[in-house]
């Protein structure tokens, strides 16, 4: 597949012409990697961006066609003086032929100069050249592990290939299930805040309801980080005195949106605990032994994570300290 890149630049700039008197300078490259099946997802969480950063989109789309094609389109926010804030988008149908994937075909359509941010919204098992050429070329990587695992990938081998990209090759990652953890990790926070503190060191078994796979896969890697804890399987973990401390992760419940128990001394002698729960409506409840408190938590939206992620310019090393703690071997061996 050969791609003729001034001819690609000419349209770009006539359809923008034709939308908007003056447009403004992209401030980033964005490449997309998703299947044709998660168009709307993509246009969705891109939706949130328009009118609040230009932008040059390279969006690779994988589809069941024989022949890859390239398609030349924009779209602007355009104030009433007809000044446009832009998306150029560039759409690459990967076909079965698998050109329109190769570096080679959209690599020669970035910008230069500016950063470059790859959005992957696919799976990673199968494609591991692809996503160590898109590793080469980007200056941060964000992805959606619990979609690659919603798309088929296992998880433990989503967290081996982001710990690999991120930890050891220095790579700038950012997970919108991690950052979807937000605020449960600060009710958390608030759950052993103070004199509470001292609770942390009798937490003996966290229950997990509701959190997606990765998210809650992401809230032991948390704690294991935060609290010196060791891994003793997936979702077994060794505290600093080497005792055990184990997770169990269950579906929603009917009138709960996310809760996070944290089972406090022998559990099996009437042991006390602290929860978080956290509803549909916006409202958090907080309880512990000797007290409640009332919180209110916002989850964001994909488009709010990567407008972000896009403005950011370091990866977030708490993410970072998160995924180094999944190699961790058990205290014992």
């Amino acid at each position: 597949m050969k791609v003729d890149v001034q001819a690609v630049e000419e349209e770009l700039a006539r359809i923008q012409r034709e939308l908007t008197h003056e447009v403004r300078t992209s401030l980033f490259n964005l490449v997309v990697m998703s299947p044709d099946a998660q168009q709307q997802m993509v246009d969705d969480t891109l939706n949130y961006l328009l009118g609040k950063r230009a932008a040059r989109v390279i969006h690779v789309a994988n589809r069941n066609v024989a022949q890859s094609r390239i398609d030349v389109s924009a779209r602007c926010f355009v104030d009433r003086e007809r000044k446009g804030v832009c998306f150029q988008e560039i759409i690459i149908t990967n076909g079965r032929d698998g050109a329109g994937g190769a570096p080679g075909t959209w690599i020669p359509l970035l910008v230069r100069d500016i950063p470059t941010h790859v959005l992957w919204l696919d799976t990673l098992s199968g494609k591991e050249a692809l996503f160590s050429h898109v590793r080469n070329q980007a200056d941060k990587i964000i992805v959606d592990a619990d979609h690659c695992v919603e798309l088929g990938d296992d998880p433990e081998a989503v967290l081996a290939a982001l710990r690999r990209a991120s930890v050891e090759e220095a790579v700038p990652l950012a997970d919108f299930s991690w950052r979807r953890l937000r605020p449960y990790r600060r009710l958390t926070a608030l759950a052993f805040d103070g004199e509470r503190a001292e609770r942390l060191d009798e937490i003996t078994r966290v229950e997990v309801t509701g959190l997606a796979p990765m998210s809650a896969r992401y809230l032991g890697l948390w704690l294991a980080e935060r609290l010196g804890w060791t891994q003793d399987g997936p979702f077994r973990f060794r505290d600093i005195q080497g005792r055990l401390v184990q997770m169990k992760t269950t579906a929603a419940a009917p009138d709960c949106d996310a809760s996070i128990r944290f089972l406090l001394g022998a559990v099996h002698r009437g042991g006390r605990a602290v929860e978080v729960r956290a509803s549909e409506d916006g409202c958090a409840d907080l309880e512990y032994p000797g007290g409640a408190e009332e919180q209110v938590v916002t989850v964001p939206s994909s488009g709010e994570i990567l407008l972000e992620e896009v403005d950011a310019v370091y990866a977030d090393s708490l993410f970072r300290d998160a995924l180094a703690a999944s190699s961790l071997k058990p205290a014992e061996q």
